[in-house]
């Protein structure tokens, strides 16, 4: 925190680059989610979480899920272990109110509702970029809770290969070569594979001693072409294969999904202007098949295809005011699958067209105003426009004060239009977001407090119509309190990562608790350099809260990891990781028991 405050004293909005996708080190304190473009995070208006690739490697993470559940405002709610079903509740809001980006890229499967973290490879992370509460006026959809930015790996030249292993029959391995094929093009190919045999993730009568596994393959090559300082060009190719068994009822299913992506990406700078144009398409195809069966027309459950360009700039007005444009295009398109009809698509491709603006103001030296604003045309649910608007007051080189105001909305996606109780009029589900908040450094001691409350109308839910069909409706509204504390700080050689939060995510509707979201959430992170030995602890407190809209209450639970890093050289590094150390039994969703005590090792080459 100490360092945030510093360079907010220190950078102006001059210091802002050209980068949708960037390596740094968590001592640049520079993120690229906020704006699109790289920026000191003293100038974000928000709170902001970033993992490193050397925080996903002290974790010793075997998941995306396993690294974000560790930061503030994120709940996990998951189907059982491994590979299985993972939601993620962002600040109290559902889990499709999260905009996850790859490398600034939202995935295809957004337009069939949200998105499994666990089937994103973690081997091609660089890091992770989390920005609470609205960012709806520089990406449009989704961000009602937050924005979660992927960013991949772009590596100087350098040779990396790890495997691991550890309970439950996991076995894995990553490989990794970066070169440079001339003085101003490189080229970097990745791959990796894991294979988990798993545990009975919904024990009953009938499925008794059934184990439901889980297998991912994948492989991504980027060339990167930098003929000056000013101009840096890639192309990437990304493909994954992932093959998930799951209970049904007592019966063992798989689904199996493969997603491929290629894109191109330039940016260039002169003088004022930094400009980044990109182009990708996506697609993906899910199956659902009963155990002993391979992937077929007849089990195929979806196949669809997003195709997305941008253009973007920064101008660099005078010192202190940066302006922010942008127009991005998004084509998604149902290409066949059982999951929903193609003959009931009204808009197929359905087409969003966006424009944002953004300014930056450095009013003085102590006051930065934020103001932006964008309109969305989409064929299926026609135009919206949201704005947000934000202030920030350094009152000295150790305290700042900020508050905000903006709006977001939700697009219906293809699953709630024309999937299950499928209603072709629907609305998006809008929202708006207030916050304040104080950070500062006290006695060494780097903390945030911030307050906010995020109203959400036209939420959609499926109920009964007159006839006794279900079908979705927009009918309910949810208002989220919260407040959140987080400190880091050493205690001698032990550093420490803390963060409190306390809300109240109210289904005003029905006036009760919002399911799988507890009013309390308590995350303690420890590590300690003993020599060569990293040693580290994770702890996570999660209160009770209801199962589903109207049913049991879950438990409350605690749950402490214990991780451990050794340096054998330069070059070679062991880490281990015991996850739920005391063997807590408790689920994050009814019915499917966490994983029990379980223990994982790997050993990681680099040259």
């Amino acid at each position: 925190m100490s360092n945030k405050l510093l360079a907010a004293g220190m950078l102006p909005l001059a210091a802002f680059a050209h980068a949708e996708s960037i390596s740094s080190s968590a001592d640049d304190a520079m993120v690229v989610t906020a704006s699109r473009f790289e920026q000191p995070v003293s100038t974000v208006l928000a709170p902001v979480s970033v993992l490193t690739r050397t925080d996903l490697e002290e974790l010793q993470a075997n998941s995306l899920v396993d690294a974000l559940k560790t930061l503030p405002g994120i709940e996990i709610g998951q189907s059982g272990g491994r590979g299985q079903n993972a939601s993620i509740f962002l600040r109290g809001t559902e889990s499709r109110h999260v905009l996850v980006l790859v490398d600034g890229v939202r995935l295809p499967r957004t337009m069939l509702g949200t998105i499994d973290f666990n089937m994103l490879p973690l081997n091609t992370v660089e890091r992770i970029e989390v920005i609470r509460g609205s960012g709806a006026t520089v990406y449009g959809s989704d961000a009602i809770g937050g924005v979660i930015n992927i960013i991949t790996r772009n590596n100087a030249e350098a040779t990396r290969f790890s495997m691991g292993g550890g309970s439950f029959g996991t076995a894995s391995a990553d490989l990794g070569v970066t070169r440079k094929l001339t003085d101003s093009l490189s080229m970097q190919l990745m791959g990796g594979m894991e294979s988990v045999d798993g545990y009975n993730v919904r024990p009953s009568d009938e499925n008794v001693g059934d184990k439901h596994g889980f297998e991912s393959k994948n492989v991504s090559l980027r060339l990167s072409y930098v003929p000056s300082e000013n101009w840096n060009s890639n192309v990437i190719g990304r493909w994954y294969q992932n093959e998930v068994e799951y209970d049904s009822y007592g019966s063992k299913q798989k689904l199996w999904v493969e997603s491929s992506a290629i894109s191109a990406d330039s940016g260039y700078t002169s003088g004022k202007w930094n400009t980044l144009a990109r182009l990708e398409v996506g697609q993906q195809k899910n199956y659902d098949f009963a155990d002993g069966l391979t992937p077929s027309a007849d089990n195929l459950n979806s196949e669809i295809r997003q195709i997305y360009s941008s253009l973007t700039s920064r101008y660099q007005a005078r010192d202190n005011l940066a302006v922010t444009t942008g127009v991005d295009l998004t084509l998604e398109k149902y290409l066949d699958g059982n999951f929903i009809s193609i003959d009931s698509i009204e808009d197929n491709p359905r087409q969003n067209i966006g424009v944002f603006g953004l300014v930056n103001w450095n009013i003085t030296d102590s006051i930065l105003l934020e103001a932006s604003s964008r309109y969305d045309d989409n064929d299926q649910f026609g135009d919206n426009t949201t704005s947000m608007v934000a202030a920030g007051w350094t009152i000295n080189e150790d305290y700042r004060l900020f508050a905000s105001y903006g709006t977001a909305f939700k697009a219906p996606g293809f699953d709630k239009l024309y999937g299950w109780g499928g209603n072709a009029k629907l609305k998006p589900e809008e929202s708006e977001n207030i916050e304040v908040g104080l950070e500062g450094t006290t006695y060494n001691v780097g903390w945030s407090l911030n307050g906010y409350i995020n109203t959400i109308d036209n939420l959609i839910i499926s109920r009964k119509d007159s006839s006794g069909e279900y079908v979705n409706e927009n009918v309910e509204e949810a208002r989220i309190k919260g407040i959140e504390l987080t400190a880091d700080f050493d205690l001698g050689p032990v550093y420490n990562q803390v963060s409190l939060e306390l809300r109240d995510p109210k289904d005003l509707s029905k006036n009760e608790q919002l399911a799988r979201r507890a009013k309390e959430v308590a995350k303690w992170r420890t590590s300690v350099w003993l020599g060569d030995v990293l040693l580290g602890t994770q702890f996570m407190y999660q209160g009770e809260r209801p199962n589903f809209s109207g049913g049991g209450m879950l438990d409350a639970y605690s749950v402490w990891d214990l991780t451990a890093q050794y340096d054998i050289s330069n070059n070679i590094t062991l880490g281990g990781k015991v996850a739920n150390l005391f063997d807590e039994e408790y689920e994050t969703a009814g019915d499917y028991p966490a994983a029990e005590r379980a223990f994982y090792v790997n050993l990681n080459f680099a040259y």
